[in-house]
C-alpha cells in the first residue's frame, strides 16, 4: 500500500511538473521577448522624464489589471468553475455566462471613470510629479491612453481562468507575446515616425490588449464555450465567486500596495529611481513567472479538483511536493541574480540614454529584490493553496498586515539607502506575508516540510553553493568584459548556462538521482507502466 502511495504521489508530482515546464517555457519565450522590448524602451526612452512617465502611466492599468483580473478573477472563478463541472457542462457555461457579463459591464464603467478622472489617480500614484509640470503632462497623457488596456486585459484574464480550469494552459502563458510585439513593432516602427515617442509606445500597448483577447476566442470555442450575454446575476455561484472575489480583491490589492508604496516613494526621490525600480523588477520577474507563477498556475486547478472531490489527503501531497520543487527550482535563481545582477543588467539596457550610471543603480536594486524572491513565489503558491479550499480571508489578512511592514520600512530604509531602501523592503515584507501563510496551512494540512522534501531543499542549498563557485572561477578566469554587447552577451550566457548546468549536475551528485524523470514527468512506475 506504502509503495502504491508512493507511485501515486510521483506521478502527482510529475504531472504537476508537466504542467508547470508548459507554462514556464511559454513564459520564457515570453520573457525574452519581454527583455527585447526593454532594451528598445531603455534606448526610446532612457531613464529620464519620458520613461518616468510611461512607466507610471503603463503601470496604472497594470496595477488594476492584477488586483481585479489576473489574480484575483482567476483564484475566484476556477474553484468554483470546478464545482459547477461537478454538475455538467451546461451548468458551468450558464455560470460563466454571467460572470463574463458582469466582468464587462463593470470594466466598462471603470475605464471610463479613470480616465476621467486621471488628475486623482496620479495624485495618488505619482504625488511626486505634482511639482514638475513635463512629467506630470506627459504621465497624464500617457496614462489617459492606455488605462483602457485595463478592460481588454482583464477580460482576456477571466478567458485564461476559464482554460485553466480546463487544464490547457500553454495559450495564456503564451498570450503575453502579441502585446510584447505590440510595443517592439511600435518601438521600431512607430516612435521614429511619430513626434512623442511615449504616445507611439501607448499606441503599441493598445494594440497588444486588443490582440490578446482576440487570440482567447478559438481556444474558448475548442472547449465548447463562447461568451454569450446573460444577466442571470442571481444565481447562487455568481454570488459564492463574489464571496471569494471580495476577500480576494482586497489580498491582491495589498501585494500591489507593497509594489505601489516603492513607486510612490520613489517619486519623491531624484529623477531615475522609478526607472531603476522597474528595470530591476522586470529582471526579477522571470524567474518568479516561470517558477512562482507557473507553479501557482499549474497547482490552483489541481488542488480545486482534489478538494471539490473531498480528496484533502491529496490536495495536501501535492502542495507539499509543489513547495519543495518551487524551492528547489527557486534557489539557483536567487544565487544567479546576487551574483550576476551588474553583468546582466549591462548587457540588457546599458546603451543610448541608459548609461553606465543607471545600470549600476539598477543592478544595486535588482540585488534588494533577488533578497526576497524566494518568498514571493512562496507566496504565490501558499496563497493559491487557501484559495483552492475556498480559504479568502486569510491571504488578505495576511497581505494587509505585509503592507504595514513594507510600508514601515520603506519609510525607514529609503533614509539610508534610497531607491535600494525600497525594494529591500518589499523583499522583507513578503517573508512576514510566507510565515503567516505557512502557518496557516499547516493547521490544516501537517506538517508542510517533510524529512524527503527538505533533504530536497538543503541539497538545492548546497547545489546552489556550489554554483557560485563556479560562477566566481569563471570571472577569476574571463573577466566580463568593459565593452561590446556581444562579448558582453556571450559572457552572461556562458555564466547562467555554465551555472544551471552545474547546479542541476551538483543536486545529482547529491543525492537528486531522478530529477531528469521527474522533468520530464517520466518517474519509474510511469516507465514500466504497462
Amino acid at each position: 500500500m506504502a509503495n502504491e502511495t508512493d507511485k501515486s504521489n510521483s506521478r502527482s508530482a510529475s504531472g504537476l511538473l508537466r504542467a508547470a515546464g508548459q507554462i514556464g517555457g511559454w513564459t520564457m519565450a515570453s520573457r525574452l521577448l519581454g527583455f527585447v522590448r526593454d532594451i528598445l524602451l531603455a534606448r526610446v526612452l532612457g531613464a529620464g522624464v519620458l520613461a518616468d512617465a510611461f512607466f507610471v502611466a503603463f503601470k496604472l492599468p497594470n496595477f488594476f489589471r492584477r488586483m481585479f483580473a489576473e489574480g484575483t478573477l482567476t483564484v475566484a472563478l476556477v474553484p468554483v468553475l470546478s464545482d459547477a463541472r461537478q454538475s455538467g457542462e451546461e451548468e458551468a457555461h450558464r455560470y460563466l455566462d454571467a460572470l463574463a457579463t458582469l466582468l464587462l459591464i463593470v470594466l466598462l464603467l471603470f475605464s471610463v471613470t479613470g480616465v476621467v478622472l486621471m488628475p486623482w489617480l496620479l495624485y495618488l500614484f505619482a504625488p511626486g510629479f505634482a511639482d514638475e509640470p513635463d512629467r506630470w503632462q506627459q504621465t497624464l497623457l500617457l496614462a489617459r491612453w492606455m488605462f483602457p488596456y485595463l478592460a481588454l486585459i482583464s477580460l482576456t484574464a477571466m478567458a485564461w481562468g476559464v482554460l485553466n480550469a480546463y487544464k490547457k494552459f500553454a495559450l495564456a502563458a503564451a498570450t503575453p507575446v502579441l502585446l510584447n510585439l505590440s510595443i517592439i513593432a511600435a518601438a521600431l516602427w512607430l516612435a521614429p515616425i511619430m513626434d512623442h515617442a511615449g504616445l507611439a509606445l501607448a499606441f503599441g500597448v493598445l494594440l497588444g490588449g486588443m490582440l490578446q483577447l482576440a487570440i482567447q476566442l478559438p481556444a474558448l470555442r475548442r472547449i465548447g464555450w463562447l461568451p454569450r450575454i446573460s444577466l442571470d446575476f442571481k444565481q447562487p455561484r455568481i454570488l459564492e465567486t463574489m464571496k471569494l472575489f471580495g476577500p480576494a480583491l482586497l489580498a491582491i490589492a495589498a501585494v500591489q500596495l507593497n509594489i505601489l508604496v516603492g513607486t510612490i516613494l520613489a517619486t519623491l526621490l531624484a529623477t531615475g529611481a522609478v526607472s531603476y525600480l522597474y528595470y530591476a523588477d522586470r529582471i526579477v520577474q522571470l524567474p518568479l513567472a516561470l517558477f512562482g507563477i507557473a507553479m501557482s498556475t499549474a497547482l490552483l486547478p489541481t488542488l480545486s479538483g482534489h478538494l471539490s472531490n473531498d480528496d484533502e489527503q491529496a490536495a495536501g501531497e501535492d502542495l507539499k511536493s509543489g513547495l519543495a520543487w518551487l524551492t528547489w527550482l527557486t534557489l539557483p535563481a536567487v544565487a544567479g541574480a546576487l551574483y550576476l545582477a551588474e553583468p546582466i543588467i549591462v548587457t540588457l539596457f546599458e546603451q543610448g540614454a541608459f548609461s553606465h550610471a543607471d545600470a549600476r543603480a539598477t543592478a544595486a536594486a535588482l540585488q534588494a529584490y533577488a533578497v526576497g524572491l524566494i518568498a514571493f513565489c512562496w507566496v504565490k503558491l501558499l496563497a493559491t493553496a487557501c484559495y483552492a479550499g475556498k480559504d479568502a480571508g486569510a491571504p488578505m489578512r495576511f497581505a494587509a498586515i505585509s503592507v504595514g511592514v513594507n510600508i514601515a520600512l520603506a519609510i525607514v530604509l529609503m533614509q539610508f539607502w534610497s531607491y535600494v531602501g525600497l525594494a529591500l523592503a518589499t523583499s522583507l515584507a513578503a517573508f512576514v506575508n510566507v510565515a503567516l501563510l505557512f502557518m496557516r496551512l499547516q493547521r490544516r494540512y501537517g506538517r508542510l516540510i517533510d524529512r524527503r522534501n527538505l533533504r530536497r531543499m538543503l541539497g538545492a542549498i548546497l547545489a546552489s553553493l556550489i554554483m557560485l563557485g563556479g560562477l566566481y572561477l569563471l570571472e577569476t578566469f574571463w573577466a566580463f568584459p568593459a565593452g561590446g554587447k556581444l562579448a558582453q552577451a556571450a559572457w552572461v550566457a556562458a555564466a547562467v548556462g555554465g551555472g544551471v548546468v552545474l547546479f542541476f549536475c551538483s543536486a545529482v551528485l547529491l543525492g537528486e538521482r531522478d530529477i531528469a524523470r521527474r522533468l520530464l514527468g517520466q518517474s519509474k512506475g510511469e516507465r514500466h507502466a504497462p
